[in-house]
């Protein structure tokens, strides 16, 4: 059995590698909370998504309740509080608050996320430093 262990940490090791890591920016358009990808996307086609405050409260979040491969369509740009199609409701949007840090984060084989906040006006500050937990 101990010869085994070397091959199964191999395996964990070479499957955790296979799913990538992007960026989400939050922006104003017409008064809205809208995210979308940095730079460089995948293919967006979130099996979730979920917005949440510094506490971890789950503050909206939809999802399809299933992973769908590609092909399938992106779901960006994605409304804060307006269900993209194709997606159901699990958390319904709760108001955000002026100052405070939230962190958006999508699945869909690969994981996206992004930090930020808003100033009065909906000023949009995001925080790429944050994104990643430090």
């Amino acid at each position: 059995m101990r010869h085994n262990a070397p091959i199964l940490a191999l395996l964990v090791l070479s499957v955790s590698g296979c799913s990538y890591q992007y960026e989400i920016v939050a922006t104003e358009r017409s008064g809205a909370i809208v995210f979308g990808p940095a730079k460089e996307t995948g293919t967006g086609c979130f099996a979730d998504f979920s917005v949440k405050d510094q506490a971890g409260e789950v503050m909206w979040k939809v999802t399809t309740e299933k992973y769908l491969p590609p092909p399938c369509d992106s779901k960006f740009p994605i409304t804060y509080g307006v269900k993209p199609q194709g997606m159901t409701e699990e958390v319904k949007p709760l108001p955000l608050q002026v100052g405070t840090v939230y962190r958006a984060e999508g699945w869909d084989g690969d994981s996206y996320s992004g930090t930020f906040r808003f100033k009065r006006g909906i000023i949009i500050e995001n925080m790429p430093e944050l994104a990643n937990g430090s």
